[in-house]
């Protein structure tokens, strides 16, 4: 694995026969090309109406490139959800092989909590010590951190864990001096210095908890493959305590699955990784995935940020296979305790995620990567484009006005009688497919007593659906304007950084919350006088983006309120399995 010498444009691509994958994924896009082609014609024979040439066509192409994005993830969704419906579910390997002394635990920091990684991993050494077969693992923490305090803190943990497990022989620290690569450069060194005493390495986060269970899961999962070079989990967010961190897991526990195992059949051996909570085979990792540096200046050069999405393409170039496990294991990490912490992780990815588009045309990568890389950057992108779709629906809409005035209705909303396309399909349809798998995976958690009832029972998992779809509904608009902002200040080359993540809840300052969403409220303000200048209908529709703008600043503040939290909790109210019965490895103490 070398920093220089590695390039992205040599390889073979993994090629082969057609597979369940590609026949699903020509599927997919089909449904999505039908949907997107129906929906798009249905617009353009409304904007016909009172629009005519260039601002009609181009509303009409912005139009179909967001509903075939927001189609390509109903459908990915919607497949999952058949497939757990049906049963078809990868059946777990049987084996008896004992794994510990091949297996190496890591577990990459960078100016975390010292106290906070300690607990987690007293919890999951402890669990995994009730399987015999992981006896004999040894664990690495591998510091980033810059600060000799919480260097000296970490050291603290390191003597603790081995008094603690004597375990001398086994937990190992290392404070990497030159932290060139960040997270990823961390793991190559590991790799490279101490990966060939190892045949698997399970990669964690700070933040990480798994149980003895999900971990022997994995290493079964490569023992029985010699080709799987790494298989990634599906990670829960667990332990939030504010009501924006307890939306996340509620929202990932009741939606979530089917979306994963949506990836997993349409991925098939070419699946994502997520960067932790997942299980590698050291000899292929070492083989394929050191990374160089992208060609250019930060923030779409240099440094590669979202790391692991390139990794698995570089596994999967070289021959190995990368699989997901949909199932609902001991697999968890903490969630962000507030919009505002949410939005600066995203910010990061945000420019890991464009800096893959230059990778849609590396030489040896497979189509079902560089479709990852392409949705990944879609997920930014989508925003900006909404933007330039609404500022052109304004322009033209205004420009219209002194038209539409002398009419008695105004006409983008007043169609006439042999137009027969109902002006509440064109929001409801949408709407639909992203509501509609929230819908889905509600109604499959409540038919499964037991999950049923983990989530507080069926009116509680009614009741949070609909706050977390108001909430998600509400916020929307902020994180479009928020993503439109990070794609136009990295394309201005404004890089995001390597700042430690927030992870403990608190409750934001009113004056902060004001301070980050002043310009989103300005924005609500000014939107809700020109739209309603024009149309009071226009204006109750557009009356929840609309409404999350102006009201911002109050959802990021009691979003992030630890107080309002535990109310929630006490309504349970976005309760989760793991918070009714808790399992052994996310209690700490004891």
């Amino acid at each position: 694995m070398s920093h220089q010498d590695r390039e992205f444009t040599s390889g073979t691509s993994a090629g082969g026969v057609v597979t369940q994958s590609l026949a699903l994924t020509v599927l997919c896009a089909l449904a999505t090309v039908a949907i997107t082609v129906a929906i798009s014609s249905a617009f353009e024979a409304f904007l016909a109406v009172s629009l005519r040439g260039t601002y009609k066509w181009l509303l009409v192409g912005l139009f179909g490139v967001l509903t075939a994005w927001v189609s390509a993830n109903f459908c990915l969704s919607i497949l999952g959800a058949v497939s757990i419906a049906l049963g078809r579910r990868h059946p777990p390997p049987r084996s008896t092989r004992v794994i510990g002394r091949r297996l190496a635990v890591a577990i990459p920091i960078y100016e975390e909590n010292p106290q906070a990684v300690q607990a987690g991993l007293e919890r999951m050494i402890a669990d995994f010590s009730l399987e015999p077969r992981l006896d004999g693992f040894h664990l690495f923490i591998l510091s980033d951190s810059r600060s000799e305090t919480k260097v000296e803190a970490e050291i603290t943990v390191c003597r603790a864990l081995r008094r603690r497990f004597d375990a001398a022989d086994r937990v190992f620290y290392r404070q990497r001096r030159d932290n060139r690569g960040r997270k990823a450069g961390n793991i190559q060194d590991f790799v490279e210095t101490w990966g060939g005493a190892y045949e698997f390495a399970l990669i964690l986060d700070a933040d990480s908890r798994m149980d003895g269970p999900a971990v022997l899961r994995l290493a079964d999962e490569l023992d029985g493959d010699p080709k799987l070079g790494l298989v990634q989990t599906w990670v829960r967010p667990v332990r939030g305590t504010t009501p924006f961190g307890r939306m996340q897991q509620f929202a990932t526990s009741v939606y979530g699955q089917a979306s994963v195992e949506g990836v997993r059949l349409l991925m098939g051996d070419s699946a994502t990784y997520w960067g932790h909570n997942a299980m590698i085979r050291l000899q292929a990792f070492a083989d394929c995935c050191g990374l160089a540096a992208l060609p250019g200046r930060a923030p779409l050069g240099g440094e590669i940020l979202s790391h692991d999405f390139v990794e698995a393409a570089m596994l999967r170039r070289g021959g190995w296979r990368v699989t997901v496990v949909a199932d609902r294991l001991g697999s968890y990490e903490e969630p962000p305790p507030s919009l505002l912490a949410h939005a600066a992780r995203d910010r990061r990815w945000c420019q890991g995620n464009l800096q893959h588009l230059q990778l849609l045309v590396a030489d040896g990568i497979g189509w079902t990567n560089r479709l990852h890389f392409f949705m990944g950057a879609m997920a930014y992108l989508a925003s900006p484009i909404w933007m330039l779709f609404l500022a052109i629906g304004a322009v033209a809409l205004l420009s219209a006005a002194p038209g539409l005035a002398a009419r008695p209705g105004i006409a983008w909303v007043s169609l006439p009688s042999d137009v027969q396309i109902e002006p509440w399909l064109l929001i409801g349809v949408p709407l639909g497919m992203l509501f509609l798998p929230k819908v889905v995976g509600a109604l499959m958690t409540a038919a499964d007593g037991e999950l049923r009832r983990g989530h507080g029972g069926l009116l509680a998992l009614i009741g949070s659906m609909l706050l977390e779809m108001v909430y998600s509904t509400l916020t929307a608009p902020v994180m479009l304007l928020l993503h439109t902002r990070f794609v136009a200040e990295i394309l201005a080359g404004a890089s995001s950084g390597w700042k430690p993540g927030k992870r403990a809840g608190e409750q934001a300052r009113m004056a902060d919350a004001l301070r980050a969403h002043g310009g989103h409220m300005l924005v609500g303000a000014v939107s809700a006088a020109a739209v309603g200048w024009v149309s009071l209908e226009a204006l109750a529709v557009a009356s929840p983006v609309i409404l999350g703008l102006m009201l911002s600043a109050l959802l990021t503040w009691a979003g992030s309120s630890p107080a309002l939290g535990a109310a929630l909790a006490h309504w349970r109210l976005f309760v989760i399995p793991e918070e009714m019965h808790p399992p052994r490895v996310l209690t700490d103490g004891g």
